[in-house]
């Protein structure tokens, strides 16, 4: 950004618009007074705000704002931040949740929600500190229609009086909602600066150079051509006459253009032969995909007694022909990545069948294009696969990508579109016969969203099928096929949806604030943490006493009793304990092998298991019973019972918080890697090349992992700042952290696992 002058009146409604590095983000981090001093060469002036949240933020990704565990805390994040007390939080939360048409309650975990939900409660916390402007990131860019709507409609009904920032690609939907439109070229220079009617009308060519994504121009009559993305509806077909079709073709899911039965159907300039379908939506000899009947699982859930889990989706039917682009679509929540996961053989599908491409014939683009990188360069990145055997071919698709400048440059230091073109550019160079991508065009202006477009073309013209799960009403437009997933939810996917009708009224959601409603309880969750620690600590302390293997039984025997009462499931319980287990494991070994006492002998052996069970009761208390802990609760503990400096506590628990989500960043990370062929090889045969390997695809995910941590915590703390976390001075909790009955219990658990140890060190003359 450099030698920009803003200025927006109170209760301005302005879009913010330009293409992808224009510094919009930037622009708006100014407006919310949050700009880094260390972050650049920092001069002029920006009118600060007068008190903490007077200026809500809102970011593209929902994600990176939430810091609390529940909604109800999420919310009342900023108002701890000023001080208010127990029920001046609620009050603010109460109304802030209902302003923002938030239909989860307040109990409910904020990573459970839909993406569409967890923007209504971003937004609801910036309420809660009733703002007087909103300045809101692409708000709608990672959304389907109707979960953008939504979101609109929250927004625009909850910005009464106040004034509004916009910051979007695609501007159509907000047009006839803002007084004026901003339009950023680079380094933020303003280009075009007017009401959006007159722009539209007199500099539409400039708005189109800037990469603004534009609803239709008007007829000659005056009136607008409707497209998809004002309709807010998918499932067309573009044709050349700019008419939206939707023929039936090999079946009722598939949709596609009015020449679809044997004939091509043209869409910008480009001939996309279609396969015909035989009677009854027989499959096609040339098939390079093929779901019939097919059912798909919800991820993460299992029936009682290891019962089949239940479905997501149901009578999947479709065929992918060579050269052809098939477009998923649904509502947020309906199961587009899950039915990708079953097609790259990542998951299993609950029944039907599925025919793809064999072994190393597939490639996968994720939706956040870092969780695939594996090299440090850009070329490296390119031909990183063993399947990427050709590299003239790897900078030819650069090269048609734009990016054969960058071919040193780390792909962490590139653009968003650069990354992303960067990602499909190196499963293209694997010369895949079905490539499928998850929602490829999330914040791509119109340049880069026509660059993508272009890379695809040219691989669907080498007999490239292309399976893409996207929102997009522009990309679904351009479709040979439309799979609507809408079709095809069963229950449990209506009742995780965007979809009228399936969510709670807003107005009748529970906006109490509580512990988290949890679907697996253990009693060990109503301990205090204050006491849970007491526990772990008691422990520790006790397992100094065991000297011997019979006092290391007694020391362990209470915790294998009792840990059934901090199990909410089993496999969580056995994840959470493993390092411990293999920790153990190994000093048992290792001790036997190369203690004083002859290697390998009877007396090495019980000097291992001593110490092997030593290892146990010291660490396995506080892994069983801390695994049990709600991060806010310990906050409210840490905090308002102990006093703790309250900024150091809240960080700790923003960051507690993240935890669940870096689980589905790894498996993502890790399921790239396995699809490009750069999984860890394993032979019995060969351990060394084995250990080898695992350690490199370990170290290279890590890294990945570390990357997209850093950058999320560095969004997280932007989302904090701008709730008033960066001026707080006296902290107040919403909850007070309380002992009950099972405290007591908890105590005398923490007691016996202290003493037990030690009395028997001293029965036994130790």
């Amino acid at each position: 950004m450099d030698d920009l002058t803003l200025h927006i009146a109170p209760g301005e409604r302005v879009l913010l618009a330009g293409a992808s590095g224009s510094g919009k983000s930037t622009v708006l981090t100014a407006l919310a007074g949050l700009l880094d001093p260390t972050g650049g060469d920092l001069t002029g002036t920006v009118t600060a705000p007068s008190r903490p949240g007077e200026r809500g933020l809102l970011l593209q990704n929902p994600v990176h704002a939430l810091v609390g565990e529940t909604v109800g805390r999420d919310t009342a994040f900023g108002p701890e931040n000023i001080g208010a007390d127990h029920a001046g939080i609620q009050h603010r939360v109460t109304r802030a949740l209902r302003a923002a048409s938030v239909d989860v309650g307040a109990r409910d975990r904020c990573l459970d929600a839909s993406g569409g939900q967890q923007q209504r409660i971003a937004l609801a916390g910036a309420l809660a500190l009733a703002p007087g402007a909103l300045l809101l990131d692409e708000p709608t860019s990672m959304l389907d229609a109707e979960a953008a709507a939504r979101v609109r409609t929250a927004v625009l009904e909850a910005v009464h009086g106040r004034t509004l920032v916009v910051a979007e690609h695609r501007v159509g939907p907000w047009l006839p909602h803002v007084d004026r439109l901003v339009v950023l070229g680079p380094q933020a220079h303003v280009v075009a600066d007017g009401p959006p009617a007159e722009l539209l009308a007199s500099q539409r060519h400039l708005l189109l150079e800037a990469g603004l994504r534009l609803p239709p121009a008007e007829g000659g009559d005056g009136t607008a051509v409707e497209s998809a993305d004002d309709a807010g509806t998918t499932g067309a077909s573009a044709t050349p006459g700019g008419v939206a079709t939707a023929d039936t073709v090999g079946g009722p899911d598939m949709v596609g253009g009015p020449e679809a039965i044997g004939g091509p159907d043209t869409v910008g300039g480009l001939d996309r032969p279609v396969g015909a379908a035989g009677p009854d939506g027989a499959v096609r000899s040339d098939e390079v995909l093929s779901l019939r009947g097919l059912s798909v699982a919800v991820r993460g859930s299992r029936g009682p007694r290891r019962a089949p889990r239940p479905a997501l989706l149901t009578d999947l039917d479709l065929g992918v022909c060579p050269g052809e682009l098939v477009a998923v679509t649904g509502p947020s929540g309906s199961g587009k990545t899950s039915l990708l996961r079953v097609v790259l053989g990542v998951d299993g599908a609950r029944g039907g069948t599925i025919t793809g491409p064999g072994a190393g014939r597939i490639a996968w683009v994720p939706q956040d294009p870092e969780h695939s990188f594996v090299a440090p360069t850009v070329l490296a990145e390119a031909t990183a696969s063993p399947r990427a055997t050709d590299p003239d071919h790897a900078r030819a698709l650069l090269s048609a990508a734009g990016l054969e400048h960058l071919e040193r440059a780390s792909p962490y230091a590139l653009s968003g579109g650069e990354q992303r073109r960067l990602a499909v550019v190196a499963a293209l160079a694997e010369r895949p016969a079905l490539l499928v991508l998850d929602e490829p065009t999330v914040g791509l202006d119109a340049h880069r969203f026509d660059a993508l477009l272009g890379l695809l073309a040219t691989a669907r013209k080498d007999g490239c099928a292309v399976l893409a799960a996207s929102h997009d009403p522009e990309l679904v437009a351009r479709a040979d096929h439309v799979l609507d997933l809408t079709r095809h939810r069963s229950e449990a996917a209506a009742g995780r949806s965007e979809a009228p009708g399936t969510g709670a009224d807003p107005t009748s959601v529970d906006t109490t604030i509580g512990r988290a409603r949890l679907a697996h309880r253990a009693p060990a969750v109503l301990l205090n943490p204050l006491t849970a620690c007491l526990i772990g600590a008691f422990a520790a302390i006790g397992s100094f006493a065991v000297d011997t293997w019979q006092i290391g039984l007694v020391a362990i025997l209470p915790t294998l009793l009792l840990a059934p009462l901090a199990t909410r499931t089993v496999r969580g319980t056995l994840l959470r304990s493993s390092p411990v287990l293999l920790s153990a494991a190994g000093l048992l070994w290792s001790t036997a092998l190369l203690s004083a006492a002859p290697s390998l002998s009877p007396e090495a052996w019980l000097l291992g298991v001593k110490e092997a069970l030593r290892i146990l009761a010291f660490v396995l208390p506080g892994v069983l019973v801390l695994g049990c802990m709600d991060p806010t609760a310990l906050g409210d503990a840490l905090g308002g019972r102990l006093r703790l400096p309250g900024r150091v506590v809240a960080a700790s628990v923003g960051g507690l918080v993240r935890v669940g989500h870096i689980g589905r960043q790894w498996d993502v990370i890790m399921t790239a890697r396995r699809l490009r062929g750069l999984g860890a090889t394993r032979s019995w045969r060969h351990p060394v090349r084995t250990l080898t390997s695992t350690v490199t695809v370990l170290f290279s995910a890590t890294f990945a992992l570390l990357v997209d941590v850093l950058r999320a915590a560095s969004w997280q703390a932007l989302a904090m700042d701008a709730r008033g976390f960066a001026g707080v001075e006296h902290r107040t909790w919403a909850l007070p952290s309380t002992f009950g009955r099972a405290d007591v219990i908890g105590v005398l658990v923490a007691v016996v696992l202290l003493a037990l140890p030690w009395a028997a060190r001293w029965a036994t003359g130790g």
